[in-house]
């Protein structure tokens, strides 16, 4: 799964550390995990969750129709039409690649016929691209009657690619800029994004009334009780928040753009929306992090987790562990910590900075924060962060840090603190060559960590 993996196994606590990372990945294959979850016999279908198990009927559907929305959600559903065959009537996906087919290939009915559109958006900010696919897979879901059956899968990113008009766009911009800048986290920025929605919060299932609906979601969002009307913005999900805390949020952060200049809608409310739609847990963190435990006791380590809703500063995610590890452990993570930008000239710009994403930033903080404790013996440690879609806001999914990430930095006279000052984890880790790629084919779960001390 990890592309340059022989070039970052530089030694054997390093290769212990990418395997551990490749079990977390193999977790998440799309493909694999659609094939083992779900099943289809005498035309009933069951659906393995997270947390649920649920069997479907499908004589009891006239038209079956397939929705994915967000990161991974094409390869998806491409994976479950194979499944479906020539029961399934119609679908959309909307992803921010376009999908890659490893063991085979859609039906022929299905390549032929076009029963399944995919369509490629932009993320993190919107664009006039994932309008024009919003829009067809509004009026798709706004033709639905009361005895079709429509499937979702619902994944991480779907926030930004769910945009149904030119006004929703242009502050779901500026909003999406400002607070990730000032620091927010995911569950402020949705709840403010949902308020300029008519897809999310539950817009979708409104959309979709009286049919039935089945989401299938892949939770990239760390809350409590597993919170899916954060994954995506909850298009499907019955929606607790209020115009009255998307205010507050744009207050808390000084949002001087004038508040009431925005659009704000409620969220549906009426219940009836959501008597005939099933949320399932499809997928999370723990898989892979369980995943990654095993492996991590077969190569000698014992496995402890530390969170699985890991939160937080990128650069600081690091330290707690640090202080907790022992020798000969494993500690492994979950979740999602931000990245303040510095001093941006005006609340309208962005700060200059360098290139990176918050996993990047979470390995360069830890070494800036190594080289400067004696007390650590730096050639006893390995620390990885990595996005789980392969993506930390670059090309790059994470990176890996260790004493030969520190001693390449010596020798090419590179100054850690300043490119973390600058934000500029990316183009440190590629100049000392630390930086980690994967095939493009896995479930966003948000973030992993793992950190090792031999």
């Amino acid at each position: 799964m990890i592309i340059n993996f022989q070039d970052l196994a530089k030694d054997p606590l390093r290769k212990k550390a990418l395997l551990i990372v490749e079990a977390g990945y193999e977790a998440i294959d799309i493909e694999k995990v659609v094939r083992k979850k779900i099943k289809l016999q005498n035309n009933k279908l069951s659906i393995l969750g997270a947390l649920t198990h649920q069997n479907i009927d499908l004589d009891n559907y006239k038209r079956i129709f397939l929705i994915g929305i967000g990161k991974g959600s094409a390869l998806a559903s491409l994976s479950l039409a194979k499944i479906l065959g020539k029961r399934l009537f119609g679908g959309i996906a909307l992803d921010i690649l376009k999908p890659k087919i490893t063991n085979y290939v859609p039906t022929r009915h299905l390549a032929k016929r076009g029963k399944l559109q995919t369509f490629v958006g932009t993320h993190p900010l919107p664009s006039k691209q994932n309008i024009l696919a919003t829009q067809k897979i509004i009026k798709l879901v706004e033709g639905l009657k009361k005895d079709d059956l429509l499937i979702t899968f619902i994944c991480g990113g779907g926030s930004a690619l769910l945009c149904a008009s030119e006004e929703e766009l242009k502050y779901s911009i500026l909003v999406t800029k400002l607070l990730t800048q000032s620091g927010a986290d995911i569950k402020e920025l949705n709840t403010v994004r949902k308020h300029l929605s008519e897809t999310k919060a539950g817009g979708l299932a409104k959309m979709a009334y009286p049919a039935t609906v089945v989401s299938l979601i892949i939770s990239d969002v760390p809350t409590a009780n597993n919170d899916l009307s954060m994954v995506a913005s909850g298009p499907t999900v019955f929606d607790k928040t209020t115009k009255k805390d998307a205010v507050h949020i744009l207050k808390k952060y000084n949002f001087q753009f004038p508040i009431s200049n925005f659009q704000l809608v409620e969220t549906p409310k009426n219940k009836k929306y959501f008597r005939k739609v099933k949320n399932i847990l499809f997928l999370s963190n723990q898989e892979p992090i369980l995943a990654m435990a095993q492996k991590a006791k077969e190569l000698g380590f014992k496995p402890k987790i530390y969170s699985l809703k890991l939160r937080g500063e990128a650069q600081n995610s690091f330290a707690p562990m640090m202080k907790k590890i022992k020798s000969g452990e494993a500690m492994l993570a979950g979740g999602e910590t931000t990245v303040t930008l510095k001093n941006p000239k005006s609340k309208f710009q962005i700060a200059k900075i360098g290139k990176g994403g918050r996993n990047q930033e979470a390995v360069l903080g830890m070494l800036v924060k190594m080289i400067q404790d004696a007390r650590f013996k730096i050639q006893d440690y390995v620390f990885i962060s990595f996005a789980t879609d392969g993506r930390d806001n670059t090309e790059a999914a994470g990176a890996i840090g260790d004493f030969l990430t520190i001693e390449k930095a010596k020798k090419l006279k590179l100054d850690p603190k300043k490119y973390l000052e600058n934000h500029n984890s990316f183009n440190f880790f590629k100049k000392t060559g630390d930086l980690i790629y994967i095939k493009p084919r896995t479930f966003n779960v948000a973030d992993l960590v793992i950190l090792l001390k031999q």
